[in-house]
């Protein structure tokens, strides 16, 4: 395993609390079994619209290594370039079927997360967000960010700065919590460290940062044209050189497995609704 994806994996750990087998096997089905139905609504959302989007992370990761869900994926992620973002918005509100949503600021006044959810309206998952009036199995949708190279350590700071501000005054962070992030000014220094970098950086090559929590650098050449991919019997669209960003975001040996004490999810529990006849949780 290189040094790079055992970083991530470790990062990973840290970020996501839980063990995949805490999450029980009928839960995990059901939280796979409603994304999937809900990315299949989207893609054809987005197909209809003229919409570009792709398959990232561990959506992506699982359509080129076995073309099925990661077995402890709790999500899927697409991401969409910016200059296509808000149309996307636009549809996805008038779109999406009465059994999901989309989360964002603008239907949700306390959402605070720099990108866009689609969530299942028939459940809850644990841990929660309290704030939030939406907690059900999810799809991200992250936004494509141009940005110049020696810019990147800039831009991705000070999004961090203006995230933790957000997050606090929807009240996504107790003032303790608050206090705790921006301790000693780090954000700030960070803020001030990426623009002086920037101003000395001689790498002024384009990119493209993915705004999801781990902010993923992708070159424009690896973007542009788009190739399909197939994950769970439908056909995806994703970078030209998904492997290359692969590659980039969970290291090259990103095709092995990570070792069972690494497979991390972020939630413990998917209550249902109204399944249909029965009760999960």
């Amino acid at each position: 395993m290189g040094k790079k994806k055992e970083a991530y994996l470790k990062s990973s750990r840290a970020y996501k609390g839980f063990h995949y087998k805490e999450l029980p096997p009928e839960m995990l089905g059901y939280l796979q079994k409603r994304t999937l139905e809900m990315l299949r609504e989207v893609a054809a959302i987005f197909d209809r619209n003229s919409i570009r989007y792709m398959a990232c992370g561990g959506t992506l990761l699982g359509a080129v290594t076995t073309g099925k869900f990661i077995p402890w994926d709790d999500d899927v992620d697409l991401c969409v370039p910016e200059e296509d973002y808000g149309r996307a918005v636009d549809c996805l509100i008038r779109e999406l079927g009465e059994g999901a949503t989309l989360q964002c600021g603008r239907t949700e006044k306390n959402y605070y997360l720099d990108w866009v959810k689609v969530r299942d309206k028939a459940s809850h998952v644990y841990p929660d967000i309290p704030c939030y009036k939406e907690n059900g199995v999810w799809v991200d949708i992250y936004k494509l960010v141009p940005c110049r190279a020696r810019w990147l350590g800039y831009q991705v700071a000070k999004r961090n700065l203006s995230y933790v501000r957000r997050r606090y005054k929807k009240g996504g962070l107790t003032g303790a919590e608050y206090r705790e992030r921006v301790k000693g000014k780090k954000l700030k220094a960070a803020v001030f460290s990426g623009w002086l970098e920037g101003l000395c950086g001689r790498d002024n090559g384009e990119m493209y940062i993915i705004w999801s929590a781990s902010k993923v650098a992708v070159r424009k050449e690896w973007v542009e044209p788009l190739r399909k991919v197939r994950f769970e019997g439908m056909e995806l669209t994703t970078f030209h050189d998904a492997d290359a960003y692969l590659g980039q975001h969970y290291g090259r040996g990103f095709r092995e497995l990570p070792p069972d004490g690494m497979r991390r999810v972020g939630i413990n529990r998917v209550e249902v609704k109204n399944p249909g006849g029965g009760q999960i949780g």
